[in-house]
């Protein structure tokens, strides 16, 4: 996880809010383990389908879920202009979630890679 290799901690702790940005049933599984009880989970994620709530957990927690549209703006300001000064205010966060590298002629492995769970992929960067 990105907040092991920034040496920031662990994920074993329990969090006050949760981000899923993988758009995946396991993912959101774990969100509900690792809030808090009465925690929030935002789904920043796309969802291809319909996709079950962990149940008990959510209603043990009694977590919150919140859905969040990417690409907008606060105070006239685009997010992903915000996203961008943070990670070149910190260079240690791209180095952490960006897991692995391609050039341009790999694209298909870059792509197949992203897809599989199981290939430990945060971040998938092709490089012309």
């Amino acid at each position: 996880m990105a907040v092991e290799r920034l040496e920031l901690g662990s994920a074993d702790g329990v969090y006050d809010v949760v981000i899923d940005a993988a758009g995946s049933e396991s993912g959101l599984a774990r969100c509900a383990e690792l809030a808090r009880p009465g925690g929030r989970v935002v789904l920043l994620g796309v969802y291809q389908h319909t996709i079950p709530v962990p149940g008990i957990v959510s209603l043990v927690k009694e977590l919150s879920f919140v859905h969040s549209m990417a690409y907008s703006r606060q105070d006239s300001i685009r997010d992903t202009e915000q996203a961008a000064a943070l990670l070149a205010g910190d260079p240690a966060i791209a180095q952490a979630v960006i897991t692995h590298r391609f050039p341009l002629d790999e694209a298909a492995e870059a792509f197949r890679v992203a897809g599989d769970r199981t290939s430990g992929a945060i971040k998938v960067v092709l490089h012309p």
